[in-house]
């Protein structure tokens, strides 16, 4: 399959399972401060996520940067394109599919409200062995029914 073909089957992923999480998401969320959810998660993986459009460039720099000079790999992914890698299930660490990732989280930032899209984050993101979401964390801890 060609490289335009995978993105349009990708996108047409996306289309379908981030409406379903989002419906999701805002029920789970119905006792939980979704805000102070999404700065937790804006602190830890990408404190300029009101700023980029869905890809970061000043870190895409950073992390080749420190590449070339240093030898060391660093992330320079943002909560959207995080968000696709686990919606579409690429993990390839090679450039086409980073390409990929930056073309379909710029449309879908482009195209949902971005406080969802980090809440659908959270709720599909892997946190270790026992929890593959943030229901299951919250439901762990008894705190679908307390506020954060």
């Amino acid at each position: 399959m060609n490289f335009i073909s995978q993105v349009k089957k990708d996108l047409d992923i996306l289309k379908k399972i981030i409406p379903q999480e989002s419906t999701k998401i805002e029920s789970l969320l119905t006792n939980i401060s979704a805000d102070k959810l999404v700065n937790f998660l804006v602190v830890a993986e990408d404190h300029r996520y009101k700023y980029h459009i869905g890809f970061d460039v000043i870190a895409i720099f950073r992390a080749i940067l420190k590449n070339i000079v240093y030898k060391t790999s660093e992330g320079a992914s943002t909560i959207e394109q995080q968000l696709v890698r686990v919606i579409i299930n690429d993990y390839k660490r090679c450039l086409s599919r980073k390409i990929k990732e930056i073309i379909l989280a710029s449309y879908v930032k482009l195209v949902f409200d971005k406080r969802k899209l980090a809440l659908i984050y959270l709720n599909i993101a892997y946190y270790g062995t026992r929890y593959q979401s943030l229901e299951a964390i919250l439901r762990k801890y008894n705190l679908t029914k307390k506020i954060l």
